[in-house]
């Protein structure tokens, strides 16, 4: 609430808007991915911009400053405006107005046959799932300094299974993938996303032996199935830094590895940050 008060007094502070420096990239995209928003000149001393129902910073970057935006997988496709209101360091304001437009993107169906007991699981597991599911929950709300500068693949090997893919277990829908699989061999070593530091090593119902990395504004990135993993939590890495290897734990019918990007508790495509940072 604060956020969003702070946001509309700024806005209101110079009435005419200025053009100057503002950029989206892409400014076309699908749901369940991402945008990046670019401040290019004087360094500024705040930086906000409302979107959708929130208010997202912009931080110092190399000249200028940055904001990533997450488009949920349930954003319907449409035009959405976001409106900035940049203070630079003498103290003035400069509001800005840009469209990003929203395609849905239809997604393919997979049909998968698993052990009932991991479609369908008893009370215990349930009552398991629900205390894993709301600490994974606090952990996404978090907001720290920023430690991501680039990105890079985990692993090297191809995609087997790609995000927001719609499935069907035995029979009956479940929610969209959440993540990226990637068709990687028992062993094989997982690099970190992005700079970033450990706040979850957890045998977890669903994801198994399980690293969460944040790497601070919001943005998490989730290792799961992991046949060893190599971190303590509360260990810094730099980008590529080796975390664990790729297995087969928790609800998982062979050895890959799976990875999840939370942004600003927006599951996003991996792939789709990996290739707006080109990489």
């Amino acid at each position: 609430m604060m956020r969003h008060l702070l946001f509309f007094m700024l806005v209101l502070l110079i009435p005419a808007p200025a053009l100057a420096g503002l950029t989206l990239s892409p400014a076309n995209v699908n749901n369940g991915e991402v945008a990046v928003l670019r401040w290019q000149g004087e360094p500024l001393s705040f930086g906000v911009v409302r979107f959708l129902d929130d208010v997202i910073y912009l931080y110092p970057d190399s000249g200028g400053a940055i904001a990533l935006l997450p488009i949920g997988l349930s954003v319907e496709e449409g035009d959405y405006p976001l409106h900035a209101a940049l203070v630079d360091r003498r103290g003035r304001t400069t509001t800005v107005k840009l469209q990003l437009h929203v395609n849905h993107k239809e997604r393919p169906l997979e049909q998968l046959t698993l052990p009932q007991n991991m479609v369908t699981p008893d009370a215990e597991s349930l009552a398991r799932i629900q205390r894993e599911s709301e600490q994974l929950k606090g952990l996404f709300a978090a907001r720290s300094e920023r430690f991501w500068t680039h990105f890079q693949r985990p692993v090297d090997e191809e995609v087997s299974s790609v995000f927001g893919k719609r499935r069907l277990l035995n029979g009956q829908p479940k929610s969209p993938h959440s993540g990226t699989d990637f068709r990687s061999p028992a062993g094989t070593p997982v690099g970190s996303l992005s700079h970033g530091r450990v706040v979850l090593v957890a045998d977890l119902f669903y994801t198994g032996q399980t690293v969460v990395v944040d790497h601070g504004e919001g943005l998490f990135s989730v290792y799961a199935h992991l046949s060893e993993v190599l971190v303590d939590e509360g260990r810094e890495l730099q980008v590529g830094d080796v975390l664990g290897e790729v297995g087969s734990t928790g609800r998982s019918t062979g050895a890959h590895l799976h990875l999840t990007v939370r942004l600003l508790e927006e599951r996003i495509d991996p792939l789709a940050l990996l290739a707006a940072f080109g990489e």
